[in-house]
């Protein structure tokens, strides 16, 4: 049950292979590297909550120095990894990560769609924004509009555009988010 998919710039392809239950059985919770014709090079990963395992592996980015960040959703975190599958950090400052997404500027964009007191006490859902650099949490947009549900993805443009996108409450939507 692949959730993400991701091409490294040599042309090898990632992909987030877990997205939760399926007819009541838990999915592989892992993340897959083939080469760029699909064959199969490796996987990482199990069901858990140490570093390295994956609970819902949603979202998938790759920064300018090649690491693989994944949005860990029902782990309440972003794990990085290199592109072997060795574990780097995993940073939990990002809330509940349904997206994942680097501009070329190495910054950081983190849709949390779920987050609650439950779910992740402490945080509310929106959009995160940091540097990849030191992990810093610099911006949040606060995204709870009842009529469309939270942001479920993210994505920017050159001139800084921030792009969400809305799949809650059988409403779906984009809405655009200009820097001032």
């Amino acid at each position: 049950m692949p959730s993400d998919v991701i091409t490294a710039p040599n042309g090898d392809i990632f992909v987030a292979d877990g997205h939760g239950l399926f007819e009541g059985h838990q999915t592989n919770d892992r993340i897959v590297k083939l080469f760029k014709d699909g064959t199969f090079i490796m996987a990482w990963g199990k069901h858990g909550s140490a570093p390295s395992d994956f609970d819902v592996p949603h979202s998938l980015a790759l920064d300018s120095a090649g690491r693989l960040y994944v949005g860990d959703r029902s782990n309440n975190r972003v794990q990085i990894f290199d592109q072997n599958g060795k574990f780097i950090a995993d940073w939990k400052q990002f809330g509940r990560p349904s997206s994942v997404f680097l501009d070329k500027n190495d910054t950081i964009y983190v849709a949390d769609s779920q987050s609650d007191d439950k779910t992740n006490p402490g945080f509310k859902p929106g959009i995160r924004i940091g540097s990849t650099k030191d992990g810093k949490v610099i911006a949040f947009i606060p995204l709870t509009d009842p009529a469309v549900g939270s942001a479920e993805e993210v994505g920017v443009d050159d001139q800084g555009n921030i792009f969400a996108g809305f799949t809650a409450k059988g409403k779906m939507a984009v809405r655009k988010f200009v820097k001032n």
